[in-house]
């Protein structure tokens, strides 16, 4: 490994937050573009969660044709692709009583469209995807620099896609096999729905002589809805059902906020949207207005912060502070 001494570690972290992954991808359109080149270029870590993790798996590793995809490719793919993958019917309301409100088979072709064959050994950069195994009751974390060491993680994109996109209540858990491994394995957002700290503290353990690490930390939007007592107090277990995946997602977003602010002050940077305004804060809101919102609160996001943006590059402006490749180490 290079050395690191008095050299900066960029990290970039990527909340989950369903169709609403359209405001992080424009929002990494204009970090890219102000920095000149690829995000992979400039970050020694990307990781993500849920729709973070699908976008962290599109611009860091070689899927689109033996390079990465662009934020502005992605923001096209949910765009294209959001209302099959969240299709409603006269019949969702009653499915979901009883089954995931959708079913995987548009959300697997859409990645399977996109990510081909491509292995996970293909990262660009180190990468960190998030997720939950059911069976073991333990968080579980894809890692491309694990790969040199253990090949056996070398899994399709597809597989690491499906899995940390895997909400539930939304879509039935991934079942992960290969050889004596067996997971069943949900949406990362249940423990880690803004990724950084895990992010900070993979980079940690990656770069130790590091002299300073920074995390970008891209948000879906802050949801802007609230629960009141009078509602709360007599939920029981089907009253809380509804409820209950976007308060602990949420809730596990708000701290990680708070502790990494705490921690790295400055050199923690998060990019959020603080007011849906005319967008929808669903998961799964694939209506025309909502796409359009989405984007349009996004690109004002953008327009009203470019001063703290151009602070954002000037962090980045040097690029990785290390050269180990995706899959380099352990």
């Amino acid at each position: 490994m290079a050395d690191l001494q008095a050299k900066s570690i960029k990290v970039l972290a990527i909340d989950g937050g369903g169709i609403r992954g359209i405001i992080p991808a424009v929002i990494l359109r204009e970090l890219q573009k102000r920095l000149g080149r690829e995000l992979w270029q400039t970050f020694d870590l990307i990781a993500g969660t849920s729709t973070g993790g699908i976008i962290a798996l599109g611009i860091g590793t070689a899927c689109n044709n033996g390079g990465p995809y662009s934020p502005d490719q992605l923001v096209g793919m949910y765009v294209q692709n959001g209302p099959a993958i969240f299709r409603k019917t006269w019949l969702t309301p009653l499915r979901e009583l009883i089954l995931p409100k959708y079913s995987p088979e548009a959300l697997e072709t859409t990645l399977e469209t996109f990510f081909k064959d491509t292995d996970f050994r293909s990262a660009l950069t180190p990468l960190l995807i998030s997720s939950y195994d059911l069976q073991s009751q333990l968080p579980f974390f894809f890692k491309s620099h694990r790969i040199a060491a253990s090949p056996e993680y070398n899994w399709k994109l597809i597989y690491l896609a499906r899995a940390t996109s895997a909400a539930p209540t939304f879509f039935p858990p991934y079942h992960l096999i290969k050889g004596a491994e067996d997971y069943a394995l949900v949406d990362g957002g249940v423990f880690v729905n803004n990724p950084s700290m895990a992010a900070y503290a993979e980079a940690c353990s990656l770069y130790p002589e590091a002299s300073e690490i920074v995390v970008v930390s891209a948000g879906t939007g802050n949801r802007q809805d609230s629960i009141k007592f009078a509602a709360a107090n007599k939920w029981g277990l089907i009253g809380w059902a509804k409820e209950i995946v976007p308060v602990l997602m949420d809730s596990v977003s708000e701290a990680v906020d708070y502790e990494l602010k705490t921690m790295l002050g400055t050199n923690y940077c998060r990019l959020q949207v603080d007011d849906l305004q005319e967008a929808s804060s669903e998961m799964d809101d694939v209506s025309p207005e909502n796409l359009a919102n989405l984007q349009a609160v996004a690109k004002r996001y953008v327009s009203s912060n470019s001063g703290y943006l151009d602070d954002v590059c000037a962090k980045l402006k040097e690029g990785r502070g290390s050269d180990m490749p995706g899959a380099g180490r352990v």
